[in-house]
């Protein structure tokens, strides 16, 4: 298991949501259960640039050698962390709908590989 692989896969979950958000907003908000109007089709449109900005981020950091693919693991951690928190109230306050376990998922399984890589393997 290399922090390379993770990176390059979270880059591809994470470009296929960007896409969506910035293409498609309402219909890929209806999937989960969303009703976007206007400002709320705008709101995932910024929120599709955040995942494209992540997913550069990760595609130019998976040959960094370690302290630095080091500082973009804390953050990817951090903020999958908080991702998870956010969409698992979302989840099970009814926000969206069952889909909405997909992302709880994926930022949980991301969250924890990469908080592996920072505090157990310590390495690329």
């Amino acid at each position: 298991m290399s922090l390379k692989l993770w990176m390059i896969l979270k880059a591809i979950v994470v470009v296929v949501f960007a896409i969506g958000f910035l293409v498609v907003p309402v219909w890929l908000g209806s999937i989960f259960g969303l009703s976007l109007d206007k400002q709320g089709a705008l709101m995932a449109q910024l929120f599709g640039t955040a995942f494209l900005f992540e997913t550069i981020i990760l595609w130019l950091g998976k040959n960094f050698p370690w302290p630095e693919a080091q500082k973009i693991v804390i953050g990817v951690t951090l903020t999958n962390a908080i991702g998870f928190i956010v969409t698992l109230i979302a989840t099970l306050n009814g926000v969206w709908n069952a889909l909405g376990w997909l992302p709880v998922g994926l930022y949980l399984v991301f969250g924890l590989v990469f908080a592996y890589f920072w505090f157990i393997k310590k390495s690329v």
